[in-house]
């Protein structure tokens, strides 16, 4: 037995991401500052007018701020190079910095204001919706939803050991914890991965 079909996406939804799909690959090949400056801008735009919509703006500048603290720790690096006498300034450095913040954050504001208001399942559909193999599509959701799911698991976890009075600090205890942690987070999961492939089988999903 072949697996469900995979509901039918809106349109608005498959223009939405097509829209973000076309407009990444564009920003991907572009390389002049200005260009990618005045991209930026437009993305800001039309962020603006996603959250003029209604769009929920604490998750969206969220995700912003994350996309920035990687875009930070390229300044950190980049802008530096090792010579004869040590660390100095390096201008090719610092202008590729430029160019990927820009290019980053041109991208993000894109794809953050394009895609605002479509959870992982409304984009999975619009996916197979656009050519996607339904079987990639099932997968693209199910990997964004047990992603959450392990978070939360994280979270109890440390709700935990914070109850037991474990203080986090710079000390080997904290290493040995912090990879329990991650050894229990991965055993949950083995576990839960077992149990979904078990779920998936017994309603007939084949791969």
């Amino acid at each position: 037995m072949s697996a469900p079909p995979v509901a039918t996406p809106t349109r608005g939804a498959r223009l939405r991401l097509a829209a973000a799909v076309a407009a990444s690959l564009a920003l991907s090949m572009m390389s002049a500052p200005a260009a990618l400056a005045l991209a930026a801008a437009a993305g800001a735009l039309v962020l603006a007018a996603a959250m003029w919509r209604g769009g929920a703006w604490r998750p969206l500048l969220g995700r912003l701020l994350a996309v920035n603290g990687f875009v930070a720790m390229l300044w950190l690096t980049l802008p530096w190079q090792f010579g004869a006498d040590g660390i100095a300034a390096s201008a090719a450095g610092r202008e590729l910095a430029l160019q990927i913040s820009l290019r980053t954050n041109a991208i993000a504001l894109c794809c953050l204001g394009l895609l605002s208001g479509l959870d992982a399942f409304a984009i999975g559909r619009a996916a197979a919706g656009l050519g996607l193999p339904p079987k990639m599509a099932r997968l693209l959701t199910l990997t964004v939803r047990y992603f959450d799911l392990l978070a939360a698991s994280r979270q109890r976890i440390e709700r935990a050991m914070q109850a037991r009075g474990f203080r986090p600090g710079m000390n080997r205890r904290t290493l040995r914890v912090h990879a329990q942690l991650v050894a229990l987070l991965l055993v949950h999961a083995m576990l839960r991965a077992e149990r979904v492939g078990l779920a998936l089988r017994a309603r007939g999903f084949r791969a």
